[in-house]
């Protein structure tokens, strides 16, 4: 299937940058090398430079993303070993991608993370204040919880806990010890003080101690205290299991792709780091350029024998090359007319190679003049180059010859030859293209146009698509929509006889008409804003402009046939009225002023086909969804050939 694209629209050639790391010793072996094999745009690469800043704002992003990996992975239950496979795609992309994927990991993680915190600090504040209570309760069986918190006008009662050393000075200051029990390094107390001492300890000491928050009524049975504490911290439990859950499951699935970014940002950072310090060392030299993808394996393959360090640094918008067929590399220089191709977008000369070649053939359908243009080419054009052997000027002579040769038998096809002058020899009963009926010409010219207009909007669709532009490619439906429906309308309402358009089929036609132009409304709005509302007028009657600006190829084609047998009427006359006197110089005369007459209407009608062939092609085909942005590369390389001076 990609071969058949390639065979209608192709993809350029994307440049990379590469940049390698070369001991200053073999820096010139290295550089000849690569002007030899004409491969390398170069790039100067400093501090300061945007190539270097780029480097730098890799390193951040690289740091943003080990922040991410770490974070991840220090939240995964278990060691696990991924299996992970490396990208063709730009790595900078594919870490872009992963870092901004998990960064919303990061943010779900981290918000159950901080639940989870705020769980285990009330689950051990909890527990603190159960085992406390449990020790007065045994102690005191109708104890009430006035035993852990009571505020009076004597005396004052508090839950604490404390470390070893300040539990001490606590012990000292209280005026009672109700109970105390270990709690892990800490110690947990109930404690009665005079009114204000343990706050002024808590204030003025410095001691490591914590007031245990205990609100439940006063009154409380002890008991009844202790099942409800029970209750509550088999609750959190609950919820703590349940967010420990939430959490492996959220990261079950970025498992992998954790590993990948870890992966990445181990080997990316030190490859990065070789580089930046290798831009101010004193041993070694930087390289930097730009490198034709299909050609970067063959390069480095080639310098595998010198002791350098070579990467890819990715860049968002990188020269081009063409990456034709062979048979389609002349008409290359037909779409250098409007311009390369951005990195993004398709080539596309095999579509242009087609239809100028169709377009030009039809509108000089003459074998005589046919064999004109290629003798023409052959001869007297390279007179009016300094540089005959170009590769622009060997580009447009293959493109004429192979046009003049379509022309013959286009000729041939429509029984032309210098007209009727010989081609009334031609052995075919009925031309297949009559250029001498204007009426025939129009019809074929405007099912081209048809044809060739509805195919680059199907294109510009194709585009958008695959671009993800969901108003221009609601627009672009809704111009073939319209097109399709619009179609059938224009033929039922002028009575176009190419076809009968039944009531049914006319009442379908109706509705897609309809439905096109509402999308295109829509789609415009939707794109230009308010002003959309009136412009979509310009683009719906700018369709029938498209079409009918195909009709050129039956006036250049009908014109130079006219022209043809105008000229063979004039030739008639002269000839026969010499013949009459002298049959010898008659002839001599005629073939004398058949070359003259021929050569001169050749010279006048050859312009034509190309000039208006070409306008076709790149603007009413090639504007359709062809942006041509892109930069084409230039290698520094020698050139053997000639040099003008």
């Amino acid at each position: 299937m990609s071969s058949i694209r390639q065979a209608i629209l192709s993809d350029p050639d994307v440049a990379v940058k590469l940049t390698m790391i070369v001991p200053r010793d073999y820096v010139g072996e290295v550089t000849e090398l690569m002007v030899k094999r004409g491969v390398l745009e170069p790039v100067a690469l400093e501090p300061g430079s945007p190539e270097f800043k780029e480097i730098e704002s890799y390193f951040t992003l690289l740091d943003k993303a080990k922040e991410v990996y770490q974070y991840l992975e220090s939240n995964l239950a278990e060691k696990t070993v991924v299996r992970i496979e490396v990208p063709q795609d730009s790595l900078r992309a594919v870490l872009e991608s992963l870092t901004n994927n998990l960064e919303e990991v990061c943010k779900r993680v981290k918000n159950i993370n901080e639940l989870i915190s705020l769980r285990n600090t009330e689950l051990e504040e909890l527990e603190a204040v159960k085992k406390i209570a449990e020790v007065l309760l045994s102690k005191y069986p109708d104890g009430k919880v006035s035993l852990l918190n009571y505020s009076g006008k004597l005396i004052v009662i508090k839950s604490v806990v404390a470390t070893e050393g300040s539990y001490e000075v606590l012990r000292e200051k209280s005026v009672a010890i109700l109970g105390e029990v270990q709690h892990g390094k800490k110690i947990v107390a109930s404690l009665a003080f005079a009114p204000g001492v343990l706050e002024d300890i808590v204030r003025t000491s410095g001691l490591d101690v914590r007031v245990l928050d205990v609100r439940e009524p006063s009154e409380e049975r002890l008991d009844t205290f202790v099942a409800r504490l029970e209750e509550k911290i088999a609750e959190i439990r609950k919820t703590l299991e349940e967010l420990d859950s939430k959490k492996r499951e959220v990261l079950k699935f970025v498992t992998k792709d954790i590993a990948l970014l870890k992966s990445l940002v181990e080997s990316e950072y030190e490859r990065l780091k070789i580089l930046r310090s290798a831009i101010s060392s004193k041993y070694v030299a930087v390289v930097s350029g730009w490198v034709l993808r299909s050609k970067v394996n063959d390069l480095l393959k080639s310098l595998s024998s010198y002791p350098i360090y070579a990467s890819i640094v990715p860049d968002e918008n990188p020269p081009v090359e063409f990456k034709n067929l062979e048979p389609f590399k002349p008409f290359e220089l037909l779409t250098e007319l409007y311009g390369m191709p951005s990195p993004h977008e398709w080539d596309p000369t095999p579509l242009l190679t087609y239809s100028f070649l169709l377009f030009f053939s039809l509108m000089m359908s003459d074998a005589g003049y046919g064999l004109g243009v290629i003798l023409a080419t052959r001869y007297i054009l390279p007179k009016f180059v300094s540089d005959p052997e170009s590769p622009g000027f060997v580009r447009l002579k293959k493109i004429l010859y192979i046009g003049g040769v379509l022309s013959v038998v286009a000729g041939i096809a429509s029984k032309s030859f210098l007209g009727s002058l010989v081609g009334r020899f031609i052995p075919i009963e009925k031309p297949l293209i009559n250029t001498f009926n204007i009426m025939e010409l129009i019809g074929l010219s405007l099912i081209i146009g048809f044809a060739f207009t509805f195919v680059s909007h199907l294109i510009a669709l194709a585009k958008n698509i695959k671009l993800r532009k969901n108003y221009d490619s609601i627009y672009e439906v809704g111009i073939l929509v319209l097109m399709i429906g619009g179609l059938f309308v224009v033929t039922r309402v002028f009575n176009l006889g190419w076809t009968y358009v039944a009531d049914e089929l006319y009442t379908v036609a109706q509705s897609l008409t309809i439905v096109g132009i509402a999308m295109v409304i829509f789609a415009k709005i939707k794109t230009t804003g308010s002003v959309g509302s009136f412009l979509w007028l310009f683009d719906v009657v700018g369709i029938v402009g498209d079409v009918f600006s195909y009709v050129r190829i039956a006036g250049i084609a009908g014109g130079t046939a006219f022209l043809a047998e105008a000229f063979n009427s004039i030739l008639s006359g002269v000839v026969g009225s010499i013949i009459e006197f002298n049959y010898v110089i008659g002839v001599v005369a005629g073939v004398f002023l058949v070359l003259i007459i021929h050569t001169l209407n050749l010279a006048l009608s050859a312009v034509s086909p190309f000039v208006h062939s070409l306008r076709l092609c790149l603007f009413e085909i090639s504007s359709k969804f062809f942006e041509a942005q892109g930069r084409r590369i230039k290698p520094v390389k020698v050139v053997v050939g000639k040099v003008t001076i």
